[in-house]
C-alpha cells in the first residue's frame, strides 16, 4: 500500500491516542477536508466522558455565539465529580478575538479538554496560538484529499467497521461521487446496511449507489467510448429525469477524467494492460474499455469531446445557460458530441495525420498535471488556448 497522506496518517495517530485516553488539553482542528475534523470532534465528544457525566461536564458551543472571555473562564473551571470536562466549539472560525485565547493556552487546565474546530479554514500555525497548540500535540490540519488519496483511505475506513472492499468498487465510488468524502462515507454507510456480505464488490455499488445499473455515469461513459451516441443520449434523458441536485455537475469531472484517460492511452501504443492500468491509476478491470475507446477517437474527435465537456461545465455553472435544466444541458452535450461527425478512413487516414515531429503538451486530470509527449504527432489536438 502506498504511503498514506499526512491528513490520513495524522488522523489515525490522533484517533489512536484519543481512544487510548491520551488527551491533549487543547485541540485546534482546521483544514479543508471537514470529514476528518468532524470525525475527531465526534470521537472526543463520545470517548472522553461516560454518558452519565456529560450533562454536567460536556459543553457544545458554536463560534458565532462564543465570547472569548466567557470561553476562557469556562475552560478554567474544574469538572464536577469527574476527571475531565469537555468543551467543544464548532465553527470556531467565527469566534471573534480568537488570538486572546493565547493567555489560556500558555497555562491550560489539565482536566479540561478544549476543542476548537475550524471547518474549511486553514490556520496559520506560525502564530503563537498555533505553536502553543502544537506543543500539546492537539493541532491537526486536514488537507483536502485528492482522488488517489481517497482510494487509500476507504479500505482503512471499512477495516475499522469490520468490512473490506474490492479495488474496482472503490474506483467506481470515486468516479461516481468525485472527491466528496462526506458523500462517499454516507453512501458507504448505506452500503454496509444494505449489503450483508463482508466484502463489498462492484455489483453492490452498481445496485445501491447513484443511478441504476442501466442508466449511470459508467454506462454513459461506455456508450461515449464506443461512439454509441444514440444510447448515450438515451442514458442522458433517463439520468436527467432522476438526477438529484448537483449530481449532473459532479459528472463533469467524471467525463473529463474519462476522456483524459483515453488521451493518455493514445500516448502508449503497444503498452500492456498492466502498464496502462498503472499509468491511469485504475483497476485492470476497466482497462479494456479505455483501450477500445482510444482506438475509436481520432484527434478531431478528442478536440470536440473536450470542447463539449468544457461547455457543459460552463453552462452548469450559469454561463449562457438560459432557462435549461441540468439534465437538458447534459442531453445537449451528448447530442453535440454526435453532431458533425465525419466518417474517416481507418488506418490509411490515420497515418496521414502523423509525421515524425514530437509534440509536448500538458493535461490536468483529477487535479494532477501530466506532461505528455506524443511520438510522430503533428496534428493540433486542442484549439489554441484550450489547455
Amino acid at each position: 500500500m502506498a504511503k498514506l497522506s499526512d491528513t490520513i496518517a495524522n488522523y489515525l495517530d490522533l484517533r489512536r491516542k484519543i481512544q487510548g485516553k491520551q488527551y491533549a488539553p487543547v485541540y485546534l482542528l482546521h483544514g479543508e477536508e471537514v470529514y476528518f475534523i468532524d470525525a475527531i470532534t465526534d470521537l472526543i465528544e463520545e470517548c472522553v466522558l461516560p454518558e452519565s457525566e456529560r450533562s454536567f461536564n460536556q459543553t457544545i458551543l458554536y463560534g458565532k455565539e462564543v465570547k472569548i472571555h466567557d470561553l476562557i473562564s469556562m475552560a478554567r473551571r474544574y469538572p464536577m465529580m469527574s476527571q475531565h470536562q469537555v468543551i467543544i466549539v464548532k465553527d470556531a472560525q467565527d469566534i471573534k478575538e480568537f488570538d486572546k485565547l493565547l493567555s489560556y493556552l500558555e497555562n491550560p487546565l489539565p482536566s479540561t479538554v478544549l476543542v476548537c474546530a475550524f471547518r474549511g479554514n486553514k490556520m496559520d500555525m506560525r502564530t503563537k496560538i498555533g505553536k502553543q497548540a502544537d506543543k500539546f500535540g492537539g493541532a491537526y490540519y486536514a488537507a483536502k484529499l485528492r482522488d488517489y488519496q481517497i482510494k487509500d483511505w476507504l479500505p482503512e475506513y471499512l477495516r475499522q467497521k469490520g468490512r473490506s472492499i474490492d479495488g474496482a468498487a472503490i474506483q467506481m465510488l470515486v468516479e461516481l461521487l468525485g472527491a466528496d468524502l462526506p458523500l462517499i462515507h454516507n453512501e458507504l454507510d448505506k452500503l454496509m446496511i444494505n449489503v450483508k456480505d463482508e466484502f463489498i464488490r462492484p455489483v453492490h455499488v452498481e445496485a445501491n449507489v447513484g443511478f441504476n445499473r442501466e442508466y449511470n455515469v459508467f454506462e454513459l461513459q461506455s456508450a461515449l467510448g464506443l461512439k454509441n451516441f444514440n444510447k448515450a443520449i438515451q442514458i442522458a434523458h433517463h439520468m436527467s429525469a432522476r438526477a438529484e441536485k448537483g449530481e449532473i455537475l459532479r459528472m463533469v469531472s467524471n467525463l473529463h477524467g474519462y476522456f483524459g484517460k483515453i488521451l493518455l492511452v493514445q500516448q502508449m501504443p503497444g503498452a500492456s494492460k498492466g502498464e496502462v492500468a498503472s499509468t491511469l491509476g485504475v483497476n485492470p478491470f476497466f482497462v479494456e474499455e479505455y483501450m477500445i475507446a482510444a482506438k475509436n477517437y481520432l484527434p478531431g474527435d478528442m478536440e470536440r469531446a473536450f470542447n463539449q465537456i468544457k461547455l457543459l461545465d460552463l453552462k452548469l455553472k450559469g454561463v449562457h445557460r438560459g432557462g435549461a435544466s441540468d439534465g437538458e444541458i447534459l442531453i445537449e452535450t451528448d447530442t453535440g458530441l454526435s453532431i458533425n461527425r465525419k466518417k474517416r478512413e481507418e488506418k490509411s487516414a490515420s497515418k496521414n495525420r502523423y509525421g515524425e515531429k514530437k509534440s509536448r503538451f500538458s493535461l490536468i486530470i483529477n487535479n494532477q498535471r501530466f506532461s505528455l509527449v506524443r511520438e510522430q504527432f503533428k496534428y493540433n489536438l486542442f484549439p489554441k488556448g484550450f489547455i
